[in-house]
């Protein structure tokens, strides 16, 4: 069979795969995040102020609800996020903004010192920021709770209160927050295959398989099941969401160059398969997995013979659009290249391991990465590395790594650059080229 009708064979093939992925077995673990779009009280007490209103029947100039308490008594995250900004200022004191999913943003202020958290940490509905205090312009202890839309005072915040009324912290906040359910990072659920909710994990075996295994939604996985053969003649093996419908879709490079595109089903497997782009079978490295750009649509990013990174921008229906956006070169002396938005701030980031062995971050921002860190030391034994996704639930990105031995880890992601203690998956991986 020539070539060109073995590719062709393979499109078919994977073309009609729609519940070929199936799961073979579900796991109750639940996630961690919160995904219903309520906000609690961040804060016990009685309301003396809220937006505009000095509750007592007057106007007041003011920005947010002010919920009166004890100072020392604890301020709780209203909903999941990331800490945006921890500082203090003569008007509000010590304060601590949070940013949260649909272009919410909730600050908390007059704290009694500076918020418990650094910029860049994610936190969880209903985890301690810090204390009620009354610094800045106050003269009692109080909280400031103020929530932003997309920058602007979000004024529909006093239908959930009511002036002069005692509040209880953690309690759900009663009223809706439009698109504060939705997924703040897409980026996490770009290896899901089977619509499950759950990343999975594709692999080329030795004998040019294309093998599946579903995710069990706790950093492991199920059995594999065989999606086709031939895939010898693909390397850059990819996942990503590149048409944003929340489900993982697949890029791969044929030998004769194409860049091809392979839409998940909501039922599973692939359904649509596209050629996107022409003369990358030599790019020394193609990863994916998150918005590079802050136009909110996935991108490609690709690393060419001479080792310069460039950003090809996603269109949202699984392809690619221009102007590109080039990000410097000496990225031929990396080995591995896994993208994911790792520090949760809505651009995607670089793990990068170098030839040397270190493994280095490269945070995002917008048109360029932000100076790398190290992030360990002594990875010189590694021989595959893929992440960059959620594998066990709690919504952060974590990452995959095989060593010599042909064991497979889970590093489980924290919010930033650094990774929890990892954890044996199992061994046997060695034999795989490609595992993504």
């Amino acid at each position: 069979m020539s070539r060109r009708a073995r590719f062709g064979v393979v499109a078919a093939v994977l073309a009609v795969l729609v519940g070929a992925l199936a799961p073979t077995m579900t796991s109750g673990a639940p996630a961690v995040a919160a995904t219903d779009g309520q906000m609690i009280y961040p804060a016990s007490g009685n309301i003396q102020s809220k937006v505009n209103d000095g509750c007592r029947g007057n106007f007041r100039a003011h920005e947010g609800i002010d919920i009166t308490g004890p100072g020392g008594t604890p301020i709780l995250a209203a909903y999941d996020g990331v800490i945006k900004t921890r500082t203090a200022n003569s008007g509000y004191g010590n304060y601590t903004d949070i940013e949260h999913p649909g272009g919410y943003v909730t600050r908390y202020a007059h704290m009694a010192s500076t918020g418990i958290y650094a910029p860049g940490t994610r936190v969880t509905r209903g985890q301690q920021i810090g204390v009620i205090g009354m610094t800045g312009a106050t003269s009692a202890n109080h909280l400031h709770f103020e929530v932003r839309r997309n920058g602007a005072v979000y004024t529909a915040i006093n239908n959930g209160f009511t002036c002069l009324a005692n509040v209880v912290r953690g309690n759900v906040i009663p009223m809706s927050f439009p698109g504060l359910g939705a997924p703040r990072n897409a980026s996490v659920v770009s290896a899901d295959y089977d619509g499950d909710g759950k990343a999975d994990l594709l692999v080329v075996a030795e004998d040019s398989d294309l093998r599946h295994y579903s995710g069990a939604g706790t950093g492991s996985f199920y059995p594999p099941s065989v999606v086709t053969s031939a895939w010898g003649l693909y390397r850059h093996l990819t996942h990503a969401d590149l048409n944003g419908d929340g489900l993982g879709d697949m890029l791969a490079v044929r030998s004769d160059g194409a860049l091809e595109f392979y839409g998940s089903t909501a039922s599973g497997g692939f359904g649509v398969h596209e050629i996107i782009a022409s003369d990358w079978y030599d790019k020394l490295h193609v990863t994916s997995g998150a918005d590079y750009d802050g136009d909110g649509k996935q991108d490609v990013v690709a690393v060419s013979p001479d080792g310069v990174l460039t950003v090809f921008r996603g269109n949202g229906a699984g392809g690619l659009t221009v102007p590109n956006s080039v990000r410097g070169g000496g990225w031929q002396n990396m080995r591995f290249l896994v993208g994911g938005d790792f520090n949760n701030d809505g651009l995607g980031d670089l793990m990068a391991l170098d030839n040397g062995g270190v493994l280095y971050f490269y945070p995002g921002q917008a048109g360029a990465f932000g100076a790398r860190q190290v992030v360990a030391g002594d990875w010189s034994g590694v021989t595959g590395l893929t992440g960059g996704v959620d594998y066990n639930g709690d919504g952060l990105p974590d990452l995959l790594v095989r060593v010599a031995s042909g064991d497979l880890y889970f590093h489980p992601g924290t919010g930033g650059p650094a990774f929890r203690s990892r954890v044996l998956i199992g061994a046997g991986w060695g034999p795989f080229p490609q595992i993504e």
